[in-house]
């Protein structure tokens, strides 16, 4: 097969999915206008993205105004491999920013596959649909407006959850597959590390338990204060732990603070000398092979995010053996099972800093718990099966027009 991915990050969501349909032998090429390093089998044309006029626009204008300036930048690409010859039998697209507005204009006998992760509620948002400003309004519908968009372009839609499935309207269900990129086996077959080294300075040894929390960024769709405020009671209660904590300090999908600084700086201001620095570590984001033997360390992971996107991180903890802590949500019933591979937990920091003691007095269940983690992802998250489920649905859609 002939495929074109397109994605503004490249390769973004594809990171895994491109070297291996490269490796089973079919032709790729992406457009992006990220300058990230990519596998050499496939070809990028790369766009650059220019901010129009923002004086006196409307902000949520703006998010538009990109949109439709990346959308045709991907169609100049688009018609230039046209130029060329070249034609795809599957179009596959992430919808988010707009790139995939004018592709089917480009290619109408081409099918698209679309990776939407999500259909936006207020909830996702932390806001009380009760209690929605015009201006949240206004901003819901805009980004689902996008995806409705690209929803009515595509043949199929891949989701990951079932839970970011059911986010979506009914009319648009049919077209919906639930298929994970899946994990690595190499990252099934890695062992545990005793000791880590992250820096000069930090060393996980072998005799002090290590409790993670990892975020892209650390905000609050993502659970970061409530972590953060856990931190003095569990500090206090155990003279030993030791608390990784790694993220950006950007926003992805909360409010800032509201006083110009980050949540990182507006919480440690605020917590104080009640938060050890000697045993709390926090650093900005990692390498992906730093994460990885971060993973392998960690005795204990928190993950707090609300029901959203299900990060690629969960998924690789669960493969390297590590258990899990999460927020009880919808999402996360359907990965997590108490008493089995990890814990589900609903409450204040207090809380949840008792339900980290008590977890942590208990490291053989812990160990038990991250093997059987392990266990579950095989077969099913194996990134071989869901590459071959992948490759099928491609495969057909290419046959459909």
């Amino acid at each position: 097969m002939k495929l074109l991915l397109v994605h503004q990050n490249f390769p973004g969501q594809f990171r895994d999915l491109g070297p291996a349909l490269c490796d089973r032998g079919h032709e790729l090429k992406a457009i992006g206008s990220s300058q990230r390093p990519t596998d050499p089998r496939v070809e990028v044309l790369r766009y650059e993205h220019k901010l129009g006029e923002r004086s006196g626009v409307h902000p949520h204008s703006l998010e538009v105004d990109e949109w439709i300036r990346r959308s045709e930048q991907v169609a100049i690409l688009a018609m230039a491999l046209k130029k060329r010859g070249w034609a795809p039998d599957v179009m596959l697209a992430h919808p988010g920013w707009g790139e995939a507005l004018l592709l089917r204009q480009v290619f109408p006998s081409t099918p698209l596959v679309i990776w939407p992760e999500l259909w936006l509620r207020p909830e996702h948002l932390g806001i009380n649909p009760a209690g929605m400003s015009v201006g949240q309004m206004q901003y819901l519908r805009i980004k689902d407006w996008l995806i409705d968009g690209a929803m009515a372009d595509a043949s199929v839609a891949v989701l990951p959850t079932r839970y970011q499935a059911s986010t979506f309207p009914q009319r648009w269900q049919h077209k919906i597959e639930i298929m994970h990129e899946g994990v690595p086996e190499s990252l099934l077959k890695m062992h545990r590390l005793q000791q880590l080294t992250i820096t000069e300075d930090v060393t996980l040894g072998p005799d002090a338990p290590v409790v993670t929390f990892i975020s892209r960024n650390l905000e609050p769709m993502r659970g970061f204060p409530t972590f953060m405020r856990a931190l003095p009671s569990l500090l206090a209660n155990h003279p030993t732990v030791h608390v990784v904590i790694v993220g950006g300090d950007e926003v992805s999908y909360s409010g800032a603070p509201g006083d110009g600084r980050s949540w990182r700086e507006h919480l440690l201001e605020e917590l104080g000398e009640r938060i050890d620095r000697k045993r709390v570590h926090l650093f900005g984001r990692m390498p992906h092979d730093q994460l990885q033997k971060l993973y392998r360390r960690s005795d204990l992971h928190v993950y707090l995010s609300k029901p959203f996107v299900l990060s690629w991180s969960l998924l690789e903890l669960m493969a390297c053996g590590t258990p899990v802590l999460a927020e009880a949500n919808p999402m996360m019933e359907e990965l997590i099972q108490p008493g089995v591979n990890g814990a589900l937990w609903r409450g204040n920091p207090e809380s949840l800093a008792q339900a980290i003691l008590t977890l942590l007095r208990t490291p053989t269940q812990l160990k038990r718990w991250g093997l059987q983690a392990k266990q579950q992802l095989q077969p099913t998250y194996l990134q071989e099966n869901c590459l071959n489920q992948l490759e099928q649905l491609l495969l057909l859609q290419s046959t459909c027009f």
